[in-house]
C-alpha cells in the first residue's frame, strides 16, 4: 500500500528543492549549461511559427523564452515550484520576442482545467521528478490530451538504459558510476514500450544526446582524472561535443515524440 503521506511529503521536499534554485538563473535547472544548451535547441528545433506551445515544468522559463525569440509561437508555461514562476516573470522582463510567453502556477492536476489545445507540447526533465512510473504515465496520459490533430508531445527526459551505457562506458575505463539525484526517477524502455494511447502515436525516438554524453561523462572525466581534478562541466572538450551530430543510442538524454493521429 502506497503512504500518501509520505509520498506528499517526498513531492514537498522535491518542490522545496527547484524553490531552493530559483534564484540561480542559468543553472536554475542543472549544473550542467551545455547539456541545457543541447536540450534547448533540440526541443526548439521542433517549434514554428503560429504554434501553440506549453512547456509543462518550465522551471524559470529559460527554454520557453528561448524558443519565444526564434519563433513567432504563443508559449504557455506551468511549474509547481512558486519561486520558479516568479524567476520566469522577472527573466522575461525586457526580453525582445518573436512569439509571447505566459507562465503560471500549476501541476498535474492543474492540466484538466485548461481551455485549449496545443500544437507543441514539451516537459524538459520534468517525468523525472515524479515518483514512480504510475504518476510518470498519469502525467503522459494528462499532456497527450492537450494536443490538436498532428500535434506533437516532445518528451525530452532522462533514461536509466541511457545513463546504464554510459556508466558501462565509464566502468571499462576506470571510473566511478553515475548516480541518478535523490529526487529523479529516470524513465525505463519496458515501460514506454507497454504504453498504449488512444489516438496518440510515437512516431520518434530521438538520441540526441548520445555524443555529448559520450565525451563529457566518459573521455572529459577519464582526462580530468589523469590530471588529478574533478571534470568541469564547461571543459573545452564539452564544449566540442555541443557542436557534434549524436551518434548512436548512448546517453542519458532522450526524446521521445508522441503525435496525435
Amino acid at each position: 500500500m502506497v503512504d500518501k503521506k509520505s509520498d506528499t511529503s517526498h513531492l514537498q521536499k522535491i518542490r522545496d528543492f527547484w524553490n531552493s534554485r530559483a534564484g540561480m538563473g542559468k543553472w536554475a535547472g542543472t549544473n550542467d549549461i551545455i547539456a541545457k544548451q543541447l536540450e534547448i535547441k533540440t526541443i526548439a528545433s521542433y517549434a514554428q511559427d503560429g504554434f501553440q506551445i506549453l512547456d509543462f515544468g518550465c522551471g524559470n522559463g529559460i527554454t520557453a523564452i528561448e524558443i519565444a525569440r526564434q519563433s513567432d509561437a504563443q508559449i504557455l508555461g506551468i511549474d509547481y515550484a512558486k519561486e520558479m514562476i516568479l524567476a520566469a516573470e522577472s527573466l522575461i522582463k525586457g526580453q525582445i520576442l518573436k512569439g509571447d510567453v505566459k507562465f503560471q502556477v500549476g501541476d498535474v492536476e492543474s492540466l484538466n482545467h485548461l481551455d485549449q489545445n496545443f500544437d507543441l507540447i514539451y516537459t524538459e526533465r520534468m517525468l523525472i521528478n515524479l515518483s514512480d512510473w504510475p504518476t510518470q504515465k498519469e502525467a503522459i496520459l494528462c499532456l497527450t490530451k492537450l494536443l490538436k490533430p498532428n500535434g506533437q508531445y516532445v518528451m525530452c527526459e532522462n533514461s536509466q538504459e541511457g545513463l546504464n551505457a554510459i556508466n558501462l562506458l565509464r566502468a571499462q575505463a576506470g571510473l566511478e558510476e553515475v548516480i541518478p539525484p535523490w529526487h529523479n526517477r529516470y524513465l525505463r524502455d519496458a515501460e514506454i514500450n507497454t504504453l498504449k494511447i488512444p489516438g496518440i502515436k510515437l512516431v520518434e525516438i530521438n538520441h540526441y544526446s548520445s555524443t555529448y554524453y559520450l565525451i563529457s561523462r566518459v573521455v572529459n572525466a577519464w582526462l580530468a582524472k589523469q590530471e588529478g581534478n574533478a571534470p568541469s562541466y564547461d571543459a573545452s572538450i564539452n564544449q566540442l561535443a555541443l557542436l557534434l551530430p549524436p551518434i548512436g543510442k548512448i546517453g542519458q538524454g532522450i526524446i521521445w515524440v508522441w503525435q496525435k493521429i
